[in-house]
Order: C-alpha cells, then sequence, then structure tokens
C-alpha cells in the first residue's frame, strides 16, 4: 500500500520546476529639495522642502496609528490607508510622484498614428510610518499596483535603510530627509530593525494606471 502511494505521490509533482528570471528593473531616486520644480503650481501651498516635511510629520501624528499593530508585514505605527484624500501635504507628495514615476516608464505605448501615448498615473492609496527603535517591516511587495512609492519626512544616516533582497544578499538605500524612491511594486523589499533612539518618519504610497 506504502509503495501504491508513493507512487501516486511521486507522479503528482511537478515535471518541470520553471524558469526563475532574473532582470534589471527601474528605481529613482529624488532629493526634493533640489528637485521641487516637479509639480510647481502643486507646491505652491507648501513653499520649500522643509514646510513640506513639517506638514507631513503634523498630518501622520494627527492621524495616528489606524492599525494598531494589526498590519503583518509592519510593527511600527501606521496610519489610514488614504491619506491623500484627507490631507493636503500627501496630496501634493503623491503629485510629486507621479511625475517622477512619468519619468521613468517602465514601457511605452503609442497611438494607431504612430503618436506617443502616455501612460497616466494616479494615487491608489498612501499611508505614514513612525519607526522607533526595535520597529520592522518584513519583505512584502505592493502589487497589483504599478510603481510604489517612499519619502523620507524624518531619518538620519544611521537609521534602517530600505533593502531590496538580490542574489547576492541585497541593496540597501540608507534614508535621507527629502528623499523620494520609485520602484516597481511587484518588486520585494523591507526594511530591517531600526536602531536609532529618534524616529524614523516616512510615507509609502502606491500608483496604478488610469485605464
Amino acid at each position: 500500500m506504502s509503495s501504491s502511494l508513493s507512487k501516486l505521490a511521486e507522479s503528482l509533482k511537478p515535471k518541470q520546476q520553471g524558469v526563475m528570471f532574473s532582470e534589471k528593473f527601474k528605481t529613482k531616486v529624488v532629493q526634493l529639495e533640489q528637485s521641487m520644480h516637479f509639480n510647481t503650481d502643486r507646491s505652491t501651498s507648501i513653499h520649500d522642502n522643509e514646510s513640506l516635511n513639517y506638514s507631513l510629520e503634523k498630518d501622520i501624528k494627527n492621524s495616528g496609528d489606524h492599525f494598531g499593530g494589526r498590519n503583518s508585514s509592519v510593527s511600527c505605527l501606521m496610519t489610514r490607508w488614504d491619506m491623500h484624500l484627507e490631507y493636503e501635504s500627501f496630496k501634493i507628495l503623491g503629485d510629486l510622484a507621479i511625475e517622477a514615476a512619468e519619468d521613468i516608464p517602465l514601457a511605452l505605448r503609442t497611438n494607431e498614428d504612430g503618436s506617443p501615448n502616455p501612460i497616466e498615473y494616479y494615487v491608489q492609496e498612501t499611508w505614514g510610518l513612525v519607526y522607533n527603535k526595535g520597529h520592522v517591516c518584513k519583505a512584502h511587495t505592493h502589487w497589483p499596483s504599478v510603481w510604489s512609492y517612499t519619502y523620507c519626512v524624518s531619518a538620519c544616516d544611521d537609521c534602517a535603510p530600505l533593502c531590496f533582497p538580490t542574489n547576492d544578499g541585497h541593496h540597501a538605500i540608507a534614508p535621507r530627509t527629502g528623499q523620494l524612491i520609485i520602484f516597481p511594486s511587484w518588486v520585494n523589499h523591507f526594511v530591517p530593525e531600526h536602531q536609532c533612539d529618534h524616529e524614523r518618519i516616512m510615507i509609502s504610497g502606491n500608483l496604478d494606471v488610469v485605464w
């Protein structure tokens, strides 16, 4: 009997394990204090990068911890998902992320006459995060969105980095205040344990295609 079961189990195993593909993905790192030409009209209500960061931090603290540790990926404070619908600072940052993403299209498409047919994006969701000492964010993706972004409201060079797993270990990007990072949503990423005694304050968001 055990021999028959073993043969049955063996027959159910996939004949081919498939192929693991590895390809480079586009990522953009923007230092907003040097790039506030992005969406200048939208930025007029918040005059500079310092004021934007002040407003973002204030709005995060005002919104508070929406999930209370219930999110399985992160152990830090996490606001509601729809901050861009409630706070102007998050709307402005979302528009800046859209313009940065449009600068590095994942693919190009054309109309029937051959003219460019740009892909339009919108902010699907965005939220604030406050890391204190000991907080982590486990490896995860933001699929099925197209682009994801993170923005550093407040951090130092020694704060926990944003890490992308690779075949050789992982690629780490140290946080810098005013830094916006755009990357494809299906790419795995994580944040190791935050070791600093001060807060690491971040924004995350996802961009989807306007169909």
